[in-house]
Order: structure tokens, then sequence, then C-alpha cells
């Protein structure tokens, strides 16, 4: 057959060999890297890139960053998507499976729209009913929603109701003055309820620069997830995505639900350019979408204490100072973070 020609790699100037269907610009090695960078995150969490640091990684770290991202890459990034497509096409069908049309008649019976028409009445309803809760999820959606992305929609649950409040049409009138016992008060409050979120760094970056709310006594529920694979012995070197932790934690239906609409919400995204959150009245799918992050928390947390239910190394209270840390981490920069540029950064797991 002969040699095969010789190409040069542009990434990093090594000699290769042309294969059939690989790359004629990069080596095996930098193109499983540049594999990794696009296919790293689950779909579930958003990366972020510095203002100051072009494409979101500094150029001190990226041999760094590449080498990391080609030993994802070099583990079968394809076989990894092929896996994933095999296992959707083998789950239950939302739209007809009983216990999947259960979950979604639940969110919509358990789902309270709050704005401008009702917030007088409803919005007191759904502090205190928060401040009897135990526990409560919270979440954000927005405008590429960042320290500068409007948030347009935040998002409350209980184990019992999920509250989605209108802050487009409230702004800080959904939070009310510092003392008053609102909203505000029950985020910033370090007592009871233990506040669910889930990579709480951007939410915390938006809330406190758009309305000054100070997150306390939060757990983020990626970090739990993180202790709770190493309280295995689990050597974890990155965090997981939501998608990822329902898929390990929660049932095959909720998984599918969650799988379903996430695809449904992102096809709306590229529809209308990442206006979705910012349009009334909110789609049925993005209220779905909206609805389904928050009450999927609780029982991601549920399912994780249970798992750490003989907690020896105290991964639990370790999971809530980490998440401590992660609540000052976006806000306290002086350089904005902005949301929707990937970097393999945003994923490399916490050391606590």
């Amino acid at each position: 057959m002969g040699n095969k020609a010789r190409l040069t790699c542009e990434r990093c100037a090594v000699a290769f060999k042309k294969t059939s269907g690989g790359s004629v610009r990069f080596c095996k090695t930098c193109a499983a890297t540049a594999g990794a960078l696009e296919s790293a995150d689950d779909g579930a969490l958003i990366g972020f890139a510095r203002d100051d640091v072009v494409g979101g990684c500094a150029d001190e770290n990226n041999d760094e960053s590449m080498r990391r991202a080609a030993r994802v890459g070099a583990g079968g990034v394809g076989k990894k998507k092929k896996k994933a497509k095999k296992k959707a096409a083998s789950g239950p069908n939302v739209r007809s499976d009983p216990m999947c049309l259960e979950i979604l008649d639940r969110l919509d019976a358990s789902c309270v729209l709050i704005d401008d028409t009702n917030a007088d009445t409803v919005l007191k309803t759904c502090v205190e009913a928060m401040r009897e809760a135990d526990v409560v999820a919270v979440d954000c959606e927005g405008v590429m929603m960042s320290r500068t992305g409007p948030i347009t929609v935040l998002q409350c649950a209980t184990r019992d109701k999920i509250y989605l409040i209108d802050i487009q049409a409230l702004g800080v009138k959904a939070f009310g003055a510092r003392g008053s016992g609102g909203m505000r008060d029950l985020l910033e409050s370090r007592e009871a309820p233990l506040k669910l979120m889930f990579d709480c760094r951007m939410d915390s970056d938006a809330l406190f620069h758009q309305y000054d709310v100070r997150l306390e006594n939060v757990m983020d529920v990626q970090i739990l997830d993180l202790a709770t694979r190493r309280a295995l012995g689990l050597m974890i070197d990155r965090v997981a995505g939501i998608a990822k932790c329902t898929d390990k934690h929660l049932t095959e239906a909720e998984t599918a639900v969650a799988a379903d609409l996430k695809v449904r919400v992102r096809k709306l995204y590229a529809v209308e350019e990442s206006q979705l959150w910012a349009e009334r009245p909110l789609t049925e799918d993005a209220r779905r979408y909206a609805a389904l992050d928050v009450w999927l928390l609780i029982k991601l947390y549920d399912k994780m204490k249970f798992d750490l239910r003989d907690d020896k190394d105290d991964w639990t209270s370790r999971s809530l100072k980490e998440s401590a840390r992660r609540v000052l981490e976006f806000r306290e920069l002086e350089v904005a973070i902005r949301q929707g540029v990937f970097t393999e950064e945003s994923t490399v797991a916490p050391t606590f």
C-alpha cells in the first residue's frame, strides 16, 4: 500500500500520518482534545468564560487544559455519544409511559405562577410555605443570565409546591425590603430552610449584582453529588451536570422526563435565540422545564442524603462549607463571568 503522507499538526507541530477519515490539520491527540472540549459538558452544566480571557481559558493554563481534555477525548467521546443515543432510544416514551405522565401531571398540579397580577397575595403564601419547610429548592432562569444578563424567572419549590416567580414583571418587588419578612430575608437567612441549588455560582452572582440578594445556608447539590461518590472512595476530578446526576440517582421515569424536556427546551432556545425565558406567557415546555429543575433538586437531595446515611467522614458538613465558598466564588470577582461559553475549567471538581 505504500507509505502514507506525513502531515504537521497545526497545534503541536508534531508530524503524523494521514488516516482515512482522520483530521488533516491536527494529530490524533489534538483532534481528541478538540472533541473533548466540545463534548465534556453533558448538556446540563453551562460553561463560563472570563471577560478578560479570550475563549475562557488563560494562555498559561492552555497546555494543561488541552492535556486534560485529551485524556477525556481519548477515552472515547464518540462511544459515549453512541451509548447515550442508544440509552435514550431504549428508555420510556415520555408522552405515553404512565409513570412519566404521572410526573408531568404532578408538575402541572403543584406549579403556581406568580406575576404582577397575583403577587400581592400569592407571594406571601409562597414565602410562608417555604419558611415552614426543612429544605427548599431554588433556581434562576434568564436571558444569558449572569451579572449583567437579566434574571427573568425565579423558581422555588417545597416538597409539595413549586412556585415560578416572574422576576421580569415584578423586579425588586419580588424580593421585598431587607427585614420585611419577604423572599429576600428567606434567601439571606442562615437558619432553616436549607436552600438547595445546583451549581449556585452564576445564580448567586446574578442575584447579588442585580438585586443585592446575599444567599446564605445553601447546599449545592452538584457538590453533594461529588461527596456521595468520594464517600465510596472514588477519585473524582470533574463535577457532573444535572442530567448525569439524575441518571445516576433517580428513577428511569424521572430521568426520561428530564431528558425529554431538556431536548424540547433546547430546540426553543435555538429558534428564539435565547429569548425563551423573556417571552410571556411561558410555553408549556418552558414552564414544565423550570418546574422540573427545582422538583428534581429535592429528589436528588433526598437520595444523596440516603446514600450518605452512614456519613462517618462528615461529607454533608463538608459539602455545606464548600457550597458557602461557591456562593461567593463568582460574585466577588472584579471581572464578570459570562454565561454560554464552555470552558474545561468550569467542570473541575473542587477539593473539600
